[in-house]
């Protein structure tokens, strides 16, 4: 559209909370979607991200919903790097994908300083 069709009340949140009380504690083994979402997730990532790429997956967790062989972990070489950007150390460090992750709270800092320009050939937000 010409314009941004959508005004702050439509992106307000329901539960303004600071993020940091729903994270106090790690989320390790949860899955916040079931298995046929998880399934849809890893067939398009498989399809669309670029492999030996940099990807970057904002709001990461415990996993990214790399498919097994195209990322899933680090070690299969699929990317160059995949980077997170999530709410909890830990469960980040839990995310065998991540080469890197930086914990940090979007929501009270939408900045980014921690990733230079253009450092990414794909971004992924897959269920914050």
């Amino acid at each position: 559209p010409a314009a941004f069709p959508l005004t702050a009340t439509h992106l307000a949140r329901l539960d303004e909370t600071p993020d940091t009380r729903f994270y106090a504690r790690p989320r390790i083994n949860v899955q916040h979607v079931d298995e046929s979402a998880i399934a849809a997730l890893q067939e398009l990532y498989a399809q669309e991200l670029p492999r030996g790429g940099a990807v970057l997956d904002l709001m990461s967790s415990w996993t990214s919903h790399l498919a097994e062989g195209r990322g899933r972990d680090r070690a299969d070489g699929h990317f160059a790097r995949v980077s997170g950007l999530g709410a909890h150390a830990e469960e980040l460090r839990a995310n065998p994908a991540l080469h890197d992750y930086h914990a940090h709270d979007i929501n009270a800092d939408p900045r980014l300083p921690m990733y230079a320009d253009e450092s990414f050939d794909a971004v992924v937000c897959s269920v914050s």
